[in-house]
């Protein structure tokens, strides 16, 4: 019988802020590494500046070679370093670039969701606009997360050389991107509209307080009760719908405007890359509906079991991780990473949720926000890190060996 040989898969997480960048490093078959970078992007009002350092890394490391960017949805928190340092991502080689279905035009069903989602984005702009009062300032950052991400797009799109493949719940990739032995399972994002417009979970799926709606219910699209619809054509608003708004934002504008990024967030593309006898579930930032359809198909047990990874979806946000999907992923058996801060929303990460991580992982978890930088917001020392992971400069490495013959 011939020699094993072990070579590692190697994640590699960024501190960028608020925002998610992953490099997964694979082993191949030959001497050369295969490379994946999923995301890389920074809220603009979480952004603590390390983008350009982080990209020139993804160069040194890769080689200027990837065989795969993956983009998961349309959110300058997952996309912007793309727009913002094309120059560089154009220099180098890429086979590959995947997005969600949602952001192909020739798509009708994508280009309605496009459009019902741009004229929701400008509706909300315009109301506040209206009111001009710091306290939106939650509203404002969602409005920011949606806007601007058209130098990426074309980017991504065009502009590399690349094969350009839309991607949906459904489908099925063996050696993805020319990987040998990279098997690549597509949970979301749904095409059912049902489930891209549901909002919340219900109260049993929640990590903290039930649901506001009740159990069960979900979360209109609009963001605003139909008789607060503004017409654009008619008079300012009065005194007394100022007044309305004001005590909207009061009670809650920061849900109202996680309620506006959720319908974009439950377009994640969710995969589920197999690799060397391990799996890997990398959410994006899919919330309640975009996770449901797949947690309803009959294997879904089956496929959380056998999760050797699991890249926390949302930052860590306390709707983003099912408590049932968390808790069938195979506890102390599987490694954890958490890209987050609390800016530009003090409520993002979830404690509770962090402690469900921390207890299900057995401790084989890392915040990015562990990694220090100067003047950006610390999340806590992580003085002795699990096994399998190791802290950069700008990073944290997860490794995972893989024996192959």
């Amino acid at each position: 019988m011939p020699a094993t040989r072990h070579k590692n898969i190697r994640i590699r997480m960024y501190r960028v802020g608020f925002g998610d960048c992953f490099l997964v490093t694979l082993p191949g078959a030959g001497a050369k590494p295969r490379q994946v970078l999923i995301d890389c992007g920074v809220h603009p009002r979480g952004d603590i500046k390390t983008m350009g350092d982080v990209v020139t890394n993804i160069c040194a490391e890769t080689g200027g070679e990837l065989d795969l960017i993956v983009a998961t949805h349309a959110h300058q928190d997952h996309l912007s370093g793309f727009g913002g340092f094309a120059q560089k991502f154009r220099a180098m080689k890429v086979r590959e670039v995947w997005l969600p279905w949602t952001e192909n035009s020739g798509d009708a069903a994508a280009a309605a969701l496009k459009k019902k989602r741009l004229a929701l984005v400008e509706g909300l702009a315009r109301h506040f606009a209206a009111v001009r009062d710091p306290r939106y300032q939650a509203v404002n950052a969602a409005l920011l997360n949606l806007r601007g991400n058209d130098a990426a797009f074309a980017l991504l799109k065009s502009e590399l050389g690349a094969a350009l493949a839309y991607r949906e719940a459904g489908q099925h990739i063996s050696d993805a991107a020319g990987i040998k032995g990279l098997d690549v399972e597509v949970l979301g994002p749904p095409r059912d509209k049902e489930f891209l417009a549901r909002m919340d979970p219900p109260a049993s799926e929640r990590y903290l307080r039930a649901a506001a709606t009740g159990a069960g219910e979900s979360r209109s699209l609009a963001p605003f009760p139909p008789k607060w619809n503004y017409k654009y054509d008619t008079p300012p608003l009065s005194d007394a719908d100022l007044e309305y708004f004001k005590e909207l934002a009061d009670e809650s504008g920061e849900a109202l405007a996680f309620a506006l990024t959720q319908a974009v967030n439950n377009t994640s593309i969710v995969m589920l890359m197999r690799y060397g006898g391990h799996a890997m579930l990398f959410p994006g930032d899919a919330q309640y509906g975009n996770w449901q359809f797949w947690l309803e198909r009959k294997d879904a047990a089956g496929l959380l079991a056998g999760v050797s990874f699991y890249k926390v979806s949302h930052h860590g946000s306390e709707n983003a991780t099912p408590r049932d999907a968390l808790d069938r992923m195979p506890e102390g058996k599987f490694a954890a990473m958490i890209p987050t801060q609390d800016t530009p929303w003090p409520s993002i990460p979830y404690s509770k949720l962090m402690a469900a991580v921390a207890k299900q992982t057995g401790g084989r978890f890392v915040r990015s926000d562990s990694i220090s930088v100067h003047g950006a917001p610390a999340g806590p020392a992580a003085p002795h890190l699990p096994e399998g992971f190791q802290e950069g400069q700008l990073w944290y490495d997860y490794s995972m060996a893989v024996e192959t013959a």
